[in-house]
């Protein structure tokens, strides 16, 4: 008998980004995203009414693979999307960062606008509460074609929160979980690519973060910087989109030390799908990688979570942060994946490698879910009723 499909819950997409850098309409089907793209950008104004003939600038191009129909056709019900807008030390190349902290915190507050807009229109239901989370799950039970993708708000870095007297008004506005570093050295201390931990501003933040109930994400974080945030940090934890060190070359990713002290606090850990995430030919500190095209499958993602279940003794501490089109697209995702319907296949593939159907249901939606139950269990919607 075919099974079910299975609610999946992805820890860490940046759609606003997707949509507002790309200039995507993600409420389109996916291949009309890449019917209105053109790898190179032919000039400033391509309508036929146009007098302007000036060539604009070339940019990177990534092969489109998320939009909103094709989360739902692949039963991605509920997701962690990013603001995200980081302050990096100044150099001649800023690539998609800020030169400072009032321009991150415009950029991330335009993220979020985006998210309320399409809120507004129906796409996507805000998930602000244990109740909110609950309605969301319980739609899911049964969707259709319209039914709304649940989006819990996630800061990818810090950097837009201005100070620790700000951090209510990001929470008042629906911001969940945040990050305080991402690539480089930012505001509050070292990410991605650095030596060095929290700078010392990092810490009032931290308080303030912990006063409203907000979840910590590990990922982007150095080594000592997360070392120190795990020794200062009591709250809930997770690493939304980070790969095995063991698996890989590269400070990126976690190493079983990390994994474990992670387990240790119930934190839950979200594998990426992206070549330079997957692939041993790839040192992320190096990039001395293939950037052309993917080579690995979905299957190598699962040899993570199987690395992390071993590790472990458990399959409750691992979930899916596939980070798809998040700086990269169809040409670095796994070779058979071509849209987030895809995502629908990871089940399967989880059963293949041997997993029953209870640490199925867990890595797909089961610990994520887990993990925002328990930070927002003391409000009164603790009570309601559960399901999947």
């Amino acid at each position: 008998m075919p099974h079910q499909p299975v609610l999946l819950v992805d820890g860490h997409l940046d759609l606003a980004f997707n949509a507002l850098y790309h200039r995507r309409d993600l409420t389109l089907p996916v291949h009309s995203l890449r019917e209105r793209e053109d790898p190179v950008r032919s000039g400033i104004s391509d309508h036929p009414d146009s007098l302007e003939r000036r060539q604009g600038p070339e940019g990177g191009h990534y092969t489109a693979t998320v939009s909103l129909p094709a989360l739902r056709q692949g039963r991605v019900g509920i997701v962690l999307s990013t603001v995200m807008a980081r302050v990096q030390v100044a150099t001649p190349r800023l690539d998609n960062a800020m030169r400072t902290q009032v321009a991150a915190y415009a950029e991330a507050m335009a993220h979020l606008h985006y998210y309320e807009a399409l809120e507004r229109q129906g796409e996507l239901a805000i998930i602000r509460s244990l109740a909110d989370l609950e309605a969301c799950v319980l739609a899911w039970d049964n969707p259709d074609e319209h039914t709304p993708v649940g989006l819990i708000v996630t800061a990818e870095g810090a950097d837009p929160i201005l100070d620790p007297d700000q951090v209510r008004l990001w929470w008042e506005r629906g911001l969940r979980s945040v990050s305080l570093t991402h690539f480089g050295a930012n505001t509050y201390g070292h990410g991605t690519g650095t030596r060095g931990g929290l700078y010392p501003p990092a810490y009032p933040l931290l308080d303030a973060l912990a006063d409203v109930g907000m979840v910590l994400d590990l990922s982007h974080a150095s080594d000592l910087s997360f070392r120190q945030l795990l020794e200062y940090w009591d709250g809930p934890v997770h690493a939304s989109h980070a790969n095995c060190r063991a698996l890989l070359r590269g400070q990126r990713h976690l190493s079983d030390e990390m994994i474990q002290a992670l387990a240790q606090r119930q934190g839950v850990i979200g594998m990426v799908f992206a070549e330079q995430m997957l692939s041993p030919a790839w040192d992320f500190d190096q990039r001395d990688g293939n950037y052309a095209t993917a080579t690995r499958p979905m299957m190598a993602v699962v040899d993570h979570i199987d690395h992390i279940c071993q590790l472990l003794g458990n399959a409750r501490h691992v979930a899916l942060g596939t980070d798809l089109d998040g700086g990269y697209g169809r040409e670095l995702a796994p070779i058979d994946y071509d849209t987030s319907a895809d995502l629908q296949r990871v089940p399967e593939l989880l059963r293949r490698r041997g997993y029953g159907e209870d640490d199925v249901h867990a890595i797909c939606h089961g610990n994520l879910l887990g993990l925002f139950r328990r930070a927002w269990s003391g409000s009164a919607a603790a009570d309601s009723p559960r399901r999947a």
